[in-house]
């Protein structure tokens, strides 16, 4: 699957090169169009999945979680029947969704081992200094900013930046919230083993609390074949 791979690794280096400049319009739209190849390969072949996620390294680059979370953001979004745009506006908020972390210290980024409350209350400020960033663009679909704003919120209140839950939480926040947790289970980390597939998905399967249930199904029948 040669298409495949090309989108992988100019993937990489298009997100890279986003998180290095994000106020940089050309590199905003660059990230666009490479959301429509992604969208484009998930829609010609449900399976592409397998072979784009398989993105793994032992440093945790955030440009390469955030292709990860796109793709299979995208996938979901097929799997339970958006249109095609609507998955494209999923797929952009979803491949932005961290793009606040370009704000945060490096040293707090790449901490080896946890990080203390200070630190936890900068980090979780990535969140709005995401939208803050992408509010500087003016061609962000507006949907978007639900994957960027509540990916880190869960239905049972207890997520942040704003403490949403259950019908507050958008779609997208909520297809967001799903491949951000199983990819970051699966990436290995300093200090961190990562879980299997098949584990993370029984890890996730049973937060239904913070997850949304019907979303979770499809979710673990999309994956449900990954090594």
């Amino acid at each position: 699957k040669i298409e495949t791979i090309v989108v992988k690794e100019n993937a990489k280096i298009t997100v890279k090169d986003l998180f290095d400049n994000p106020f940089n319009s050309e590199n905003i739209k660059a990230s666009k169009e490479l959301v429509a190849k992604i969208v484009d390969c998930v829609l010609k072949d449900r399976d592409v999945i397998y072979d784009m996620v398989s993105l793994k390294t032992y440093d945790y680059y955030t440009y390469i979680h955030s292709v990860n979370v796109a793709v299979m953001s995208a996938g979901l979004g097929a799997a339970i029947g958006l249109k095609r745009e609507d998955i494209e506006k999923l797929g952009i908020g979803a491949l932005l969704h961290d793009i606040g972390k370009s704000a945060i210290p490096h040293e707090i980024l790449n901490k080896q081992g946890s990080l203390d409350n200070t630190e936890f209350q900068i980090f979780k400020t990535h969140v709005i200094e995401g939208e803050k960033i992408l509010r500087t663009h003016n061609n962000i679909p507006e949907e978007s900013f639900d994957a960027v704003l509540q990916h880190h919120e869960k239905l049972s209140g207890k997520g942040y930046p704003s403490g949403l839950s259950e019908k507050d939480i958008k779609l997208f926040g909520r297809i967001t919230a799903i491949a951000d947790c199983y990819d970051a289970l699966t990436t290995p980390r300093i200090k961190k083993y990562p879980l299997t597939p098949f584990f993370a998905l029984s890890v996730i399967a049973k937060e239904t609390i913070n997850y949304d249930r019907e979303l979770l199904k499809e979710f673990v029948k999309m994956l449900g074949k990954v090594k």
